[in-house]
């Protein structure tokens, strides 16, 4: 009995994790889509990616942007399961096509702001913090709208030695550069560009939060002392490993440890304080997981 009553509620889990899915990425790309409509069409600003394709293609013949987008992306799809493989396509599937859907579905959204689109730094702004936030919200359920995305990873496996990240940026400006092409309206263009660094800072924003953390790494000879400080002053965690300098061959510990940004003068206070000759390397960090920070579940 307590074995069905487990797989019973283990099941239920699943469903609830499911639905929790699709609603968070429905939500997702119900934001993205209205952002295309409400402040990026009116300002006649390209948002890149396929929709940016989409943007230019409703210009010149008046296509709905959302089935070009769906379009577009079938073969992109095709060749991502192909080779890149099914599990990390099969959500981004349901974000493309409910995302593709959307934009046409929301269309009529476009002009209902009471604003002047030819305030187009504006635009910029709150369309790319709005389609920021929605993209980011779809990335965090481990999905994407499709788009360079794919094309970036797939250009990836190509070019291996090149960032996704890089990749796709080179695909969104080559669509920019386009749509300039087709409209002649270059400072257009350079709008567009600023949204689209707008929005992968809202994207960042939702991934990751807006307090950043800071990894210590500290190489030191007092390392209990300073160990026992950083226990007791910032209340963080410290590992310690034993290490050796390659140059002097002395023996030493390396301390790693991680904290918010703001902690970081207070660390150095403490380190010097001990050791005023400790080697000390700071490196951003993002998304930590475990006591003081973020929980893993």
């Amino acid at each position: 009995m307590k074995k069905k009553e487990n797989k019973s509620s283990a099941k239920a889990q699943k469903i609830l994790t499911v639905l929790r899915k699709i609603l968070m990425l429905s939500v997702g790309c119900f934001l993205y889509a209205a952002a295309v409509n409400l402040f990026f069409e009116p300002a006649e600003l390209n948002i890149g990616g396929l929709t940016g394709v989409g943007q230019i293609l409703n210009a010149l013949f008046h296509t709905p942007i959302g089935l070009v987008v769906l379009i577009l992306n079938i073969p992109l799809i095709i060749l991502a399961v192909r080779f890149i493989g099914f599990r990390f396509i099969f959500w981004t599937v349901y974000a493309t096509v409910v995302s593709s859907l959307l934009l046409d579905l929301t269309a009529p959204l476009t002009g209902l702001l009471p604003l002047n689109p030819s305030d187009k730094l504006l635009f910029c702004i709150l369309g790319g913090a709005a389609a920021g936030a929605g993209l980011g919200i779809v990335f965090t359920q481990g999905a994407s709208t499709g788009g360079t995305d794919i094309i970036g990873r797939l250009f990836a496996l190509l070019f291996p030695h090149i960032t996704i990240g890089r990749l796709m940026l080179m695909c969104d400006l080559a669509i920019i550069i386009s749509g300039a092409l087709v409209t002649r309206k270059w400072e257009t263009a350079l709008y567009s560009a600023v949204a689209i660094y707008i929005t992968s800072g809202a994207i960042d924003t939702v991934l990751y939060g807006l307090e950043k953390s800071q990894a210590a790494i500290i190489v030191t000879g007092k390392g209990q002392e300073i160990t026992q400080r950083l226990l007791t002053d910032l209340d963080r965690g410290v590992t310690r490993v034993s290490s050796r300098g390659g140059y002097s061959g002395e023996g030493n510990e390396t301390l790693i440890c991680a904290v918010s940004t703001r902690q970081m003068a207070r660390l150095k206070e403490v380190v010097s304080s001990i050791d005023p000759g400790a080697f000390v390397i700071f490196t951003e960090v993002h998304d930590i997981m475990g006591d003081g920070f973020k929980m893993l579940y």
